[in-house]
Formats: structure tokens, sequence, C-alpha cells
């Protein structure tokens, strides 16, 4: 009717969990047309090394895909298990990359309800913590990579620990600045230790009071020095 003025609701913008899947879905898209294409190709390759040279770059590419898939934020906004959603992470890693290095990935999560968006960054700086190791500590040999989460005294305490060599280098590179960042966005803290024997990574994150602890705590010192690792 003329005259009249429509007012339009506000639309709220869009949460940094909404942006992050959009974005990572995706990215997904573009490996399953990859992996399209290759695996097109190795149907019509004339020999059989050419089969299998693609086939391999096909189930390679799958495997990665796979992993960022793992890193898509929790699917409901409620609330989300750390335990489960860190544990998604570590088996697509070691079925992607660490596994055929003869790396073993290990981990002893406490089953802990958080909300969607803060069990997604924890996520992001576990996995952050997992590359660093396998980039550095490990580099161009087999070994462990250890990771333990559990709460204590009201934080969450998680530790990620490597029997790789010494570094070379003490100078913090990229990872080590992503993860100081991410770890700095959830009010927390990151401090990294090095010996002969391999390194380690201890964070330490305030939980929030809607977090909800399934499993009983374990003290500081059993995380650290205990046999579970």
């Amino acid at each position: 009717m003329l005259g009249q003025t429509a007012i339009l609701e506000p639309v709220a913008p869009p949460t940094s969990l909404h942006l992050v899947e959009e974005i990572n879905h995706r990215v997904v898209n573009e490996y399953s047309e990859a992996i399209a294409s290759l695996s097109l190709a190795a149907n019509r390759a004339g020999s059989d090394i050419a089969k299998e040279a693609l086939a391999r770059a096909a189930d390679r590419l799958r495997d990665h895909a796979e992993s960022h898939r793992a890193l898509l934020p929790p699917s409901s906004e409620a609330g989300a298990n750390l335990a489960d959603y860190i544990g998604r992470i570590c088996n697509t890693f070691s079925q992607s990359t660490l596994a055929e290095r003869g790396v073993l990935l290990a981990l002893d999560a406490a089953d802990i309800d958080l909300p969607a968006d803060r069990c997604w960054r924890i996520g992001l700086v576990v996995a952050e913590l997992i590359r660093n190791a396998a980039r550095h500590g490990l580099r161009d040999r087999s070994g462990r990579i250890a990771v333990h989460v559990t709460e204590y005294a009201g934080r969450l305490m998680c530790l990620v620990r490597d029997t790789g060599q010494p570094r070379a280098n003490s100078t913090p590179g990229r990872g080590q600045r992503l993860i100081r960042s991410l770890v700095a966005d959830l009010g927390g803290s990151v401090e990294w230790s090095f010996a002969p024997d391999g390194a380690s990574a201890l964070v330490q994150l305030p939980l929030p009071s809607v977090a909800r602890l399934i499993e009983p705590v374990m003290p500081l010192d059993t995380m650290v020095m205990g046999e579970k690792l």
C-alpha cells in the first residue's frame, strides 16, 4: 500500500561456526571433484601402472578429505563431547598420514561435554599440536605421539608428547605461533618442553561453567608422569 514503509527485521550475522562450516564444505566438495577426476582418469588409463598410480592418488586425496571433514565444527550447536570429537580427528590423521610413516598416535581423553564452538576450537588446537609433533619431532622417522586430555581443578589440561628427536631450532615457527593464537583466544596458556627423547606441549584452558565432566578427574602429576601415555 502507498504511504507505508516496510520495516525489515535485522538479520543476525552468521556465527563463526556457520562460516567455517560453509567454507569447509566447499573445500570438501573440491576434494570430491578432484577424486572423481582421478578415478575417471584411472578407468581410462591405458596401462596398469598408470591405473594403479592414479588410484593411489585418489585414495590419498580421499584420506585427506576425511581429515578435513573431521575438523568441521560439531553438528550440534548445543553441545558436543570433547573425547568423541578429538577421537575422530586422531583417527583420520592416523589413517591419512601418520600410519604409513610408522607413527603411532595414542589418545586418552576424559568424557567432557562442552559448547560446540569451544569444542571445535579445542579440536583445532589439538590437531595443530599433532601436526607440529609429526612435522618437527618425528620428521623422517617413526615414533609415537600421545595425546592426553583431562580436567583438573576446574581447568582443561591437554598434554601432547612425542618421541622424536631434539629440535634443531628453538625459534617458534608458524605452527607454534598459530597454536599460541588459538590458545590465547580460548583464554588459556601453552608451554613447550624439549628433551633428548622428545618434546611435549601442555595446554591449560579454563572450563566454562556449562561444561559437564563425565569421568572422574585425574591429578596433574599423574597426567604428566603416568604410564597411560
